[in-house]
């Protein structure tokens, strides 16, 4: 999920730019940047696909539950603590049914690039 965020966040970062998302995903294809998480989701990403597979609501649940369990053990998460913040915004802006991809919505939204 973080990798998830972090692609939707670079390829934002270089559209707010001028450049082509599908041709820095294409660039960036290979090296060190690449990944599963690039291809499937960064794919998603560019064609604004948002279809469910892994919805928005239950990946809320499940940084819910690892915030919980941390808490329990005395463990500090301030990275997923933030992603559940992003997560609880992009449920709470109607994208709670769709992929987990589509917090990418949620930051082109705050970007003024939706």
């Amino acid at each position: 999920m973080k990798k998830s965020i972090s692609a939707g966040e670079a390829l934002l970062l270089c559209a707010k730019g001028g450049a082509d998302m599908a041709k820095v995903k294409e660039a960036i294809s290979g090296g060190f940047a690449d990944s599963r998480i690039l291809q499937v989701h960064g794919q998603r990403m560019v064609e604004r696909d948002f279809a469910p597979r892994g919805r928005i609501s239950v990946q809320l649940k499940d940084m819910r539950n690892a915030l919980d369990t941390g808490k329990q053990l005395g463990f500090d998460a301030p990275i997923t603590q933030l992603l559940e913040q992003l997560y609880a915004q992009a449920h709470d802006h109607g994208l709670a049914g769709m992929d987990q991809a589509a917090l990418f919505a949620e930051l082109a939204s705050r970007n003024n690039m939706a």
